[in-house]
Parts: structure tokens; sequence; C-alpha cells
């Protein structure tokens, strides 16, 4: 396995989520290739399946974020929503803190699913045994 540090793996599997989308590769895959290459891409002593989805769930965040900047294209112009009445603003802002919750645990899951298959199929029994060691604490027994 490749030896990077979490943060350049993140980058990395980052910069391949947004090309795989723009070579035809969309959705559930490319979320499961990029949970699965950071998992791949970081160090033995310190990777994990968790990696997949803390990279992932920070690609939903700017994904989310992404569609602030980029408005749909519209066949009409919508009625502005306090001449409608505050409580419809107010479901508004409900449905949109609820869709990014329920799409960073979307990300996530695809993301450490990613990150377990790169474990599972990659990880060899000396690296196990490596990180299970480095895991391991001493302490002093005091009577």
């Amino acid at each position: 396995m490749p030896n990077f540090d979490i943060e350049t793996a993140i980058i990395i599997s980052f910069i391949l989520g947004v090309i795989l989308p723009m070579v035809g590769i969309g959705g559930i895959i490319s979320l499961i290739i990029m949970g699965f290459t950071v998992t791949y891409l970081t160090q033995p002593e310190i990777t994990s399946y968790k990696v997949g989805g803390i990279a992932t769930g920070i690609f939903s965040i700017f994904f989310f974020f992404f569609g602030f900047i980029t408005p749909p294209k519209l066949p009409y112009i919508l009625p502005n929503p306090l001449s409608l009445g505050v409580l419809i603003a107010f479901s508004g802002i409900l449905n949109l803190i609820f869709s990014l919750i329920v799409s960073i645990i979307i990300y996530v899951g695809f993301g450490l699913l990613g990150g377990f298959l790169a474990e599972k199929f990659f990880m060899g029994e000396n690296e196990k045994k490596q990180r299970f060691n480095l895991k391991q604490r001493r302490t002093l027994k005091r009577a």
C-alpha cells in the first residue's frame, strides 16, 4: 500500500471524486471508489475504513455548498416565499437542513463501504498485526 498521510489521501480522492463524474462514472460507484482510494492510499499504521467515510463526508459538504453557487434552471419565475407566508420559508429551511444531514449520512455510508472493501482485500496480515500492536497501550499497575 502507498504511504500517504491522511490529508494527502483525502485531497487525492477529492480530486478523483470531481473527475469521475466528468468521465461518466458517477453516483454511488464514484463514492465507493473515493472511499476505496483514500483507504488504500493511507499509511498502513493509521489506515481504517473510517478514513473513507471522512473523505466522502467532506465531499458531501462541498457538494452541498456547491449547489448554492449553481442555481437550477427553472421554466418559470417562482413566487416570493415571504409573500406566501413565513411558515413556507421556515419549512424550506428545515428541508435544507434535513437534506444536508441525510446526504452526509448517505455519502459517509458509501465511503465506509469503499474503505471496508480496500481494507478487506488489500491489507496484508503483517499490516493488520502491525496496526494491532500500535493500538495496545502499556499501563502501570499500582498496588
